[in-house]
């Protein structure tokens, strides 16, 4: 069952807000739970983990201890297991340190909807979610919990804008998140691909080029421009175009304006001597 706008609490004023004001009295009763017998939640926005970050999060535990205790939910359907609604980088970080039970507090009265909010709140508090699990964090709010991207931006302090923004980066193709995830191309390089057929054919030219998001749009808009003349064709302009290509063996674009009755017929030469060809051709 979705939750009503009404129902709704801030994400942007913190964990407590959506765990309840009783949530810091609860954390003075922990329990000392077994690392084995905890699982990440299914509801979990984040993916990928850093390695380094977690090895050096394990260190300082060794040094200090855990100062928060991670918050838990019992698996329904397995007996002395749990689910982790928040601090999961925390478990992840215990395991390499090798310790074995970490402080927890069993929270079972939140149900599974609010869970998978406060999962995401937790993130992005955090900055620990890449663009991509953002995005898709984001989108199950819309999807599964009845919110707006107003709401979305209320919540977690974001202007709308740049969460619509964000959400957009779903509409990559799987290549072009694969690029943004390893950092070889930013969201302003792969912005102006966003809703193409044929990105991935430009994602090999700005890669062998290095182009940087100014030229990529550039390169985007004479596309589109190259795409809405085509369009714009009559039957006849193209069959002619083909026909030359044909006689020529060269790559010819044909513009004609009927109501002024001029145009321009362009031949793409690719080397020199498919140059001198045609200078030939027309000197003779």
């Amino acid at each position: 069952m979705k939750h009503s706008k009404s129902n709704k609490i801030g994400l942007g004023s913190g964990l407590s807000s959506l765990l309840g004001s009783d949530v810091e009295k609860k954390s003075d009763s922990f329990n000392m739970v077994p690392i084995d017998l905890i699982k990440p939640g299914p509801w979990q926005p984040r993916k990928v983990f850093d390695k380094d970050d977690l090895v050096s999060l394990s260190i300082s535990i060794k040094n200090q201890g855990i100062i928060q205790p991670v918050i838990l939910k019992s698996n329904q359907n397995k007996k002395n297991q749990y689910f982790i609604v928040a601090g999961e980088r925390r478990w992840r970080a215990c395991q390499l340190a090798k310790i074995h039970k970490i402080p927890a507090i069993i929270r079972d009265d939140i149900d599974d909807e609010k869970v998978a909010e406060i999962s995401l709140v937790e993130n992005i508090q955090r900055s620990e979610l890449n663009p991509i699990e953002e995005a898709e964090g984001y989108q199950s709010l819309v999807n599964n919990h009845n919110y707006t991207q107003e709401d979305i931006s209320k919540a977690v302090g974001r202007s709308r804008s740049y969460i619509a923004n964000i959400t957009r980066l779903l509409q990559l193709s799987d290549k072009a998140k694969e690029l943004l995830l390893q950092k070889k191309l930013s969201i302003g390089q792969l912005r102006p691909l966003i809703g193409l057929k044929d990105a991935d054919h430009y994602l090999k030219i700005i890669l062998k080029n290095k182009l940087n998001s100014r030229d990529i749009e550039k390169l985007i808009k004479k596309r589109n421009t190259k795409s809405s003349n085509k369009q714009n064709k009559n039957l006849d302009i193209i069959n002619l175009e083909k026909e030359l290509v044909e006689i020529t063996g060269l790559e010819v674009s044909i513009y004609f304006d009927n109501l002024k009755q001029k145009g321009n017929i362009m031949l793409k030469c690719k080397n020199i001597s498919e140059f001198n060809y045609i200078i030939d051709k027309i000197k003779a």
